[in-house]
């Protein structure tokens, strides 16, 4: 049997290393588990079988859930450009080494430059890209295993540009959703901000003015006056529960069960959860195809996307629909059974598993939700930009007509 190499830090917080003898990584992770202790890195003797690292092991890796990943991760522009430019060295026949030591180089550049110096050690301490890729926080899941395949085929330049693609995919569709909410929210903080404004400080000026003349100003202006009153007492109690909320959300939003009954909620909603579930679903059907298209395995691409969806709803969908592809469903059937994605995505998926080619079918299911997505996003904007213009003419026109009324009012009494 293999010896390994470990490292683990014991319940009490302090670091052990040493060594075991077990058949496999995976094993030695379990014994070390069973003892007590979390691993932090365990590693194969140089030039054991063992030690060998290609798409199946990092697969079985990525499954034992040995790795403890962080959330903190570049920023997605950031690793588009280093993505792009690793793809552009190595498609012409740049070493690996040597295609990061430029990105390094770069001056302008600090948080990419250090990706690349990071991923430029492990490869120089005779580790895969694709295994240093994991090892990395700032970078998904499902690009090790993007890496590894390209390593199997000898293929990394493809592989990276297919990296990029998925990337820049998804960023795309990011800020899609961002522009369709985006004006609609403005418009909301600027009425806000203008109604605060005139009833906090201008409508109770015409109040003392109104004072003086000794006359029951017009309806309007009475409503506007109780609504001024009203503001300035509740105003304060208003924002010390508005910061009570938010602070709770944020709190709260540790908590899975809370993030999943919130997001299932959003995907309710009649307007916005619609776009919501095209989105995710997009995600979801083009990181897949092109997983399952770079060589992964079904259940470890159905996995690594699970892991890059942010919405917990769907993600407890993809989980379920992994545990039904494990057990010998097939995937049009898996995620059916989950009620989140839309009737032609899963007759695509099923064509494709009658024609043998399931990632083709998700790639193009994947483009007919992008444009789904885009529609309803140029159809959401259609929709809220005149109501939105509309509601802020109203109350701004409405505030204006009653102080107007009323001066001219005050006016006549005096002349």
């Amino acid at each position: 049997m293999p010896r390994f190499q470990y490292r683990a830090l014991r319940q009490s917080g302090a670091e052990i290393a040493g060594e075991l003898v077990a058949e496999t990584e995976r094993d030695a992770i379990l014994r070390l588990q069973a003892s007590g202790s979390f691993p932090i890195e365990v590693t194969a003797p140089s030039g054991s079988i063992a030690g060998l690292w290609g798409l199946a092991g990092l697969e079985r890796f990525v499954r034992s859930g040995r790795l403890t990943r962080s959330i903190s991760r570049l920023p997605a522009r950031e690793l588009i450009l280093f993505t792009r430019q690793f793809a552009a060295l190595a498609g012409t026949g740049v070493a690996i080494d040597r295609a990061l030591s430029l990105i390094a180089a770069a001056p302008d550049r600090p948080r990419r430059a250090r990706l690349a110096e990071e991923l430029l050690g492990a490869v120089g301490r005779g580790e895969s890209l694709s295994r240093a890729c994991l090892a990395q926080p700032g970078l998904p899941q499902h690009y090790a295993m993007v890496i590894a395949a390209g390593e199997a085929r000898g293929d990394i330049g493809g592989a990276l540009d297919r990296l990029a693609l998925v990337l820049e995919r998804n960023r795309a569709i990011g800020a899609a959703l961002s522009s369709a909410l985006l004006y609609p929210a403005s418009v909301l903080v600027v009425a806000a901000l203008s109604g605060s404004f005139l009833l906090a400080f201008v409508v109770p000026r015409f109040e003392s003015l109104l004072s003086t003349v000794n006359r029951t100003p017009p309806l309007l202006m009475r409503w506007l006056l109780a609504a001024s009153a009203l503001f300035q007492t509740a105003a304060l109690p208003l924002a010390l529960a508005a910061v009570a909320a938010i602070v709770f959300f944020v709190v709260r939003r540790r908590d899975p069960v809370f993030r999943l009954t919130w997001h299932r909620r959003l995907l309710a909603l009649p307007l916005l959860g619609t776009l919501l579930a095209k989105v995710e679903t997009e995600r979801v059907a083009f990181l897949l195809g092109n997983l399952v298209a770079a060589g992964v395995e079904l259940p470890a691409a159905t996995e690594a996307t699970r892991e890059a969806i942010t919405n917990e709803s769907m993600r407890a969908g993809l989980l379920a629909a992994e545990r039904g592809i494990e057990r010998g469903d097939k995937l049009a059937a898996a995620l059916a059974a989950t009620g989140l994605f839309p009737d032609l995505a899963l007759e695509l998926v099923r064509i494709g598993e009658e024609t043998g080619d399931v990632a083709a079918m998700l790639l193009k299911a994947g483009d007919i939700l992008r444009q789904e997505v885009e529609a309803s996003t140029a159809q959401m904007i259609g929709l809220v930009v005149p109501v939105s213009i509309v509601v802020l003419g109203l109350l701004i026109g409405g505030v204006a007509f009653a102080l107007f009324g009323t001066v001219m009012e005050v006016y006549d009494i005096a002349g």
